[in-house]
């Protein structure tokens, strides 16, 4: 098939809807590498904050460990 024999309106009228899924395909693209960056820090920070809450808990079962051995003599 040779590009030539297509009619100029036909090719003008599916050109500009090429056009625009070519357009929305990209920004979609974007938005979604927007969003999975976004996604990454709150998960992110989400791990940090488990980390505080372990630190926190074996501080705390430690400090419990030593008034169990105190108590018992």
């Amino acid at each position: 098939m040779d590009i030539s024999s297509i009619p100029l309106e036909q090719f003008a009228t599916n050109g500009v809807f090429a056009l625009l899924f070519v357009w929305l395909l990209a920004d979609t693209r974007k938005e979604a590498k927007q969003r999975e960056e976004k996604l990454l820090a709150q998960i992110e920070k989400q791990n940090e904050a488990q980390e505080r809450i372990v630190q926190a808990i074996e501080r705390i079962e430690k400090k419990i460990e030593k008034m169990e051995v105190s108590m018992n003599g």
